[in-house]
């Protein structure tokens, strides 16, 4: 759909400037300036391609705004129902033909980062780039039986719906 009726050979001329494999457009100014058109009316005709485009990619940036819109509503309610189903289930498997609802457990650390850079003085647990814990090596620490002030391993329950 176009605001305004371009010329059919300017048009053909500027959508063939695209180059298939790349997607690159490369106008061929030559061929442009050869066209069989008045100045005045090559330039008008240019100036409303233009607007066409414009027009078009606002059209496109305010679909995209609507479709991201519509994502983050589609995945809140999912959250929003995925966490009704974890608590009413408990942790109970269940399955029809249709749906199949797991449960797997996982572990995490938790930094107390009063207690936690307080005591860790070695630097053992801290990443050389950032001042944050190294949350891996303190879980391997834990779970070889270290106890590290600050430092807790949680183990987590994450619901699988397929």
């Amino acid at each position: 759909m176009t605001l305004y009726e371009i010329n059919r050979e300017l048009d053909e001329l500027i959508a063939n400037s695209i180059d298939p494999e790349t997607g690159e457009f490369l106008l061929d100014t030559e061929k442009l300036d050869e066209l069989n058109m008045e100045r005045d009316d090559k330039i008008e005709q240019t100036g409303l391609y233009i607007k066409n485009l414009k027009a078009e990619a606002s059209a496109i940036k305010a679909e995209m705004d609507n479709l991201k819109a519509r994502y983050e509503a589609a995945k809140n309610k999912a959250e929003r129902l995925t966490n009704y189903l974890k608590d009413n289930l408990n942790g109970e498997k269940f399955q029809t033909a249709r749906v199949a609802i797991s449960y797997r457990t996982s572990s995490s650390v938790e930094i107390n980062p009063d207690v936690f850079f307080a005591r860790a003085a070695n630097g053992k647990f801290f990443r050389v780039k950032d001042p944050e814990a190294d949350k891996t090596a303190i879980k391997e620490a834990l779970k070889g039986g270290a106890v590290i002030e600050g430092a807790t391993l949680v183990t987590n329950t994450s619901m699988t719906i397929k």
